[in-house]
């Protein structure tokens, strides 16, 4: 009786370590891309490939990647044949160059975790190719003081798409500000642009204080295949001072 207990307890055990994980098992090879994902055309970027994971990891062995550009249209595009990079941390640098026509494009990488048997991955980054769109405010400071630290937003269609600062305004003077916009998604047509400058630094913005302060409209081009001049928006902002209103409201009651 006592020998047929120990034959099910060894049975048992036997059980358990068969689906027990084994402590030589590794991660699988996996393959993260940072960058940007909408370029202009013709422009360059850095990014960054990250491979982990594989027999490379837990023997100290080596990783290795192949990438290139995929798409329907790569004039210009850099690099469009693969190319070979291998080194022991699995993190390397590389520079891409988007291709002259809008449209997208994918960055397809290929790992290799070498160590005492080889394991592969692959993975797509797509990237948006537009051309750019330069938003751009005046801001005219018509109080009687200097406007400090002024931040001024823009929106298209109501989604927030860049801020810019400026420093120093004088009484009486003026300040341009631009973001560059990549209108990814945009269709051609008319759309909605508003600019809020927040005036006291508090994050709100209230029409009665002026800090709401456009919407205008623009027109998106159709996608064309050649390069074009950065469409410019120029908005005037006229920038009145919170305590400016107030003295005014109260040089009124007074006189009334």
């Amino acid at each position: 009786m006592r020998r047929a207990i120990i034959l099910v307890l060894v049975l048992l055990l036997f059980s358990l370590l068969a689906v027990l994980p084994s402590a030589d098992a590794q991660d699988p090879v996996a393959i993260t891309i940072r960058g940007p994902n909408a370029v202009a055309p013709a422009s360059t970027h850095p990014f960054v490939i990250t491979v982990t994971g594989g027999p490379a990891a837990e023997h100290n062995g080596t990783f290795h990647i192949e990438y290139t550009l995929l798409g329907d249209n790569l004039f210009g595009a850099d690099p469009q044949l693969p190319r070979t990079l291998a080194n022991r941390e699995g993190v390397f640098d590389i520079n891409v160059t988007a291709p002259e026509a809008e449209g997208t494009v994918l960055l397809y990488v290929k790992a290799i975790s070498q160590g005492d048997v080889n394991e592969t991955a692959e993975t797509r980054y797509a990237i948006d190719v537009f051309l750019p769109l330069d938003l751009r405010a005046t801001i005219k400071n018509n109080g009687a003081a200097t406007a400090l630290n002024v931040t001024v937003f823009f929106f298209v269609d109501d989604r927030p798409v860049g801020n810019s600062s400026v420093v120093r305004i004088e009484a009486g003077g003026e300040a341009t500000v631009n973001i560059t916009y990549i209108p990814v998604g945009l269709l051609p047509g008319r759309h909605s642009v508003r600019i809020q400058a927040d005036l006291d630094g508090d994050g709100k913005f209230l029409a009665e204080r002026g800090e709401l302060l456009a919407y205008d409209f623009f027109y998106k081009t159709e996608r064309t295949s050649t390069p074009a001049i950065l469409g410019t928006l120029t908005v005037l902002i006229l920038i009145v001072l919170l305590f400016v209103l107030l003295a005014i409201r109260r040089h009124r009651r007074l006189g009334s």
